[in-house]
């Protein structure tokens, strides 16, 4: 019996260690409410957005998430532009992010900090009106847009250049916050700033005051602040594994 237990023993710790960091993946949904930086962009004007991620841990502290992010954005302002905007759009991210929490201590904790960074690309459509009577000023659907060699084409639009939705790069930062609900549920509170790779998402430069018809001017967009927006989200994270152990590798 006792020669019995000294073979069990091993084993057992063996299989704890081969099975404490098990590979998995976990699926996010999450709903925020999201702000523009622009030349129209005021930060009292929100409108809720809605994302979805698969997320991968590749270690124990560090993870990989590839998301959507799909809803409106909208904003005004009087002088001297006396305009508002409206942007629908959707945007595909691959975020990398370091798990604070795990730098300290090994063991899976009920509250998870985690910094990310990420590369993504933004698909857009904005319209712009005049605040005071309502009318119809521009698109970037409309052909006399400015296009540097990052702007891309996609979809059947109007205009000369045929152009509906904008494709460009975007940067999205920030931090997000993981409060364990059980050994797979967790609730996501994630507060971000995407830095978008033009001045056009609110379709508005500085060079557009006189002919606010258009948008145009020499390296108008080089030459003015790049737009961004900014959300603020809760959601649910589950997490899929092949065994229920406390230990999962980052995710």
């Amino acid at each position: 019996m006792i020669y019995f237990s000294y073979i069990i023993i091993p084993f057992n710790g063996f299989a704890q260690k081969q099975f404490s960091y098990i590979d998995g993946y976990s699926i996010n949904t999450s709903l925020g409410m999201a702000t523009t930086i622009g030349e129209l962009g005021h930060l009292g004007t929100f409108n809720p957005v809605i994302s979805i991620a698969v997320e991968k841990g590749i270690s124990q502290k560090i993870n990989l998430m590839f998301e959507s992010n799909f809803g409106n954005l909208s904003g005004y302002e009087h002088e001297p532009y006396f305009s508002r905007f409206k942007c629908e759009f959707f945007q595909s991210n691959l975020l990398v992010s370091l798990n604070l929490s795990r730098l300290f201590e090994e063991s899976r904790r009920n509250s998870i900090f985690r910094p990310y960074l990420g590369i993504g690309m933004i698909w857009f459509h904005t319209d712009v009106y005049d605040l005071k009577t309502g009318a119809f000023l521009r698109t970037t659907a409309d052909g006399t847009t400015r296009h540097t060699s990052i702007f891309q084409q996609a979809g059947i639009g109007v205009g000369s250049k045929g152009i509906y939705y904008t494709r460009e790069l975007v940067v999205p930062f920030g931090f997000m916050t993981e409060l364990w609900l059980s050994k797979r549920l967790s609730t996501v509170f994630d507060l971000r700033y995407s830095w978008v790779y033009n001045d056009k998402l609110d379709a508005t430069t500085a060079y557009n005051l006189t002919t606010p018809h258009k948008i145009g001017g020499v390296n108008s967009y080089s030459d003015t602040a790049n737009d961004a927006w900014i959300n603020l989200s809760v959601g649910l994270k589950y997490k899929f594994v092949s065994l229920r152990i406390m230990k999962q590798r980052g995710i």
